[in-house]
């Protein structure tokens, strides 16, 4: 079959080298990097090992069919979605709104069209575009699309409407249409899947049916030892990093529902409780002394629209005294060491001992999946989903409970006692060989079980046999 995977943003091909002509993302931008792009990576993958023809329409110059007026964050989208949700400031009535709206779909659906003509796909797979509002127009040109051409489409919904990290108000009767009409569309054509329960809840209480298909990862792929020990020592020592040094690791975008300040907080509770690290061994059997640093590295990258977030965070690190680095701006969705870049996942895990994950909400979590995947320990605040889908999988992390305070800046904290019990169990793990691995295996066996690669290719092979089903010519 002939599949055609649409998303606002995507990550490049395995083969793909950059040309003379290609504009490179700004430091302000997670492009191809976000786990709604490395998921649909990992579907085409698969895909293709499967014998199917791939192709992957975004925003971005490296798929096979660009639109760049499918970026959620340019100016365009940002005044119509400030008009749509906040107040109409830009246009003297809601006719003229609406107006300019439709003027936008009409752009966009002549790229759609032009696309489905070169393409001639035989079943779609849209990540978020139908389901999350940050480009309705992009919604309404798709959503008539699929309806027009008939075409079987399997809707993969990471967020949705009704999360509580999304507030969605209508200005006006018409934006009001426009979120009771599209999110999701419903038709026979469409095949709804969301990955994770809670979702699958909040769209059956709309009157959709959807499966659920959980983020997944390959666990029988990682690093040689060669090239693991050959990537740790490079990127350490790049960055002044020592043998007995700990690096406690966040990969998660720089964005405040994945309350980073946390892990502030938690290095420097392990870093005042470093007498009980200074003359034993670590896990890897180098010895923690009186030199030694515990470094929090950030290597997510950041979002235009929390720039101010980010400047506040790392301020904020700076009053605290914390040994902390930003790496992101290394970080691409490919690894050329040429060029001084790699990939988050595996490359940036390979210099980290330990990784933080105290975000607050996760429509599932790629980034625990990666940790796992990693062999390196997780401290994860017990997120709602993490709670009902993740846990219950028998996986072994340090829990950061599931409360946090929040001060007048805005930014969290753990209670004192949690991030004291919680890096009073961090140095455990890194101070015990015995303890760091049982837990590396014992998450990459759940992993293997529940978020593997195998589940995935199960849930592909499902809905190519509905797709088949829908248009059997």
């Amino acid at each position: 079959m002939k599949v055609l995977i649409v998303h606002f943003r995507s990550a490049p091909g395995r083969d793909w080298k950059p040309s003379p002509q290609h504009h490179e993302s700004g430091a302000a931008d997670s492009a191809g990097t976000d786990g709604v792009s490395l998921e649909m990576m990992k579907r085409r993958n698969l895909l293709e090992s499967m014998g199917h023809k791939v192709a992957i329409c975004s925003a971005y110059d490296w798929a096979e069919y660009p639109v760049p007026a499918l970026e959620f964050d340019s100016d365009e989208t940002r005044r119509m979605m400030r008009n749509l949700f906040e107040r109409i400031s830009d246009y003297a009535s809601e006719h003229d709104l609406e107006n300019d709206f439709q003027r936008s779909c009409a752009e966009l659906r002549r790229e759609f069209d032009n696309m489905i003509a070169d393409f001639s796909p035989d079943m779609l797979f849209v990540h978020n575009v139908l389901c999350l509002p940050i480009h309705p127009a992009a919604t309404v040109a798709l959503t008539e699309l699929i309806r027009d051409k008939k075409m079987p489409c399997a809707a993969i919904h990471h967020d949705i409407l009704s999360e509580g990290a999304y507030k969605f108000r209508p200005t006006c009767g018409f934006a009001r249409a426009v979120l009771e009409g599209y999110y999701p569309p419903t038709m026979d054509n469409i095949r709804h899947w969301t990955i994770n329960t809670r979702n699958q809840r909040a769209l059956k209480e709309k009157g959709v049916d959807a499966g659920v298909i959980h983020d997944s990862m390959d666990f029988d792929e990682r690093l040689d030892p060669q090239s693991y020990s050959k990537l740790r020592a490079e990127l350490r020592g790049k960055h002044g990093i020592g043998a007995g040094d700990i690096v406690l690791f966040m990969g998660a975008r720089i964005v405040p529902n994945k309350r980073i300040e946390i892990a502030g907080q938690l290095t420097a509770a392990v870093d005042n409780s470093r007498g009980e690290l200074v003359g034993r061994r670590l896990y890897n059997g180098e010895a923690f002394t009186d030199s030694s640093r515990v470094v929090l590295a950030l290597a997510g990258r950041p979002e235009a629209a929390f720039l101010d977030y980010q400047k506040e965070l790392f301020g904020l690190f700076d009053s605290m005294k914390v040994d902390w680095m930003y790496v992101g701006d290394e970080v691409r969705p490919f690894r050329s060491e040429e060029e001084g870049v790699y990939a988050l996942y595996p490359d940036m895990y390979a210099m980290a001992d330990f990784v933080l994950y105290p975000t607050g909400w996760e429509g599932f979590g790629n980034q625990l999946l990666e940790a796992f995947a990693a062999r390196l320990p997780v401290a994860v605040f017990e997120y709602p989903v993490f709670k009902e889908d993740i846990a219950p999988r028998g996986v072994r992390v340090v829990s950061l409970g599931d409360a946090v305070e929040q001060e007048g800046s805005g930014m969290f904290r753990l209670p004192r006692q949690v991030a004291d019990r919680a890096s009073r169990e961090i140095i455990d793990i890194l101070t015990s060989s015995e303890q760091y691995n049982s837990i590396a295996d014992n998450n990459v066996e759940a992993g293997k079980q529940y978020f593997s690669f195998d589940v995935l290719r199960e849930h592909l092979k499902g809905a190519l046999a509905w797709a088949e089903s829908v248009n059997p010519g």
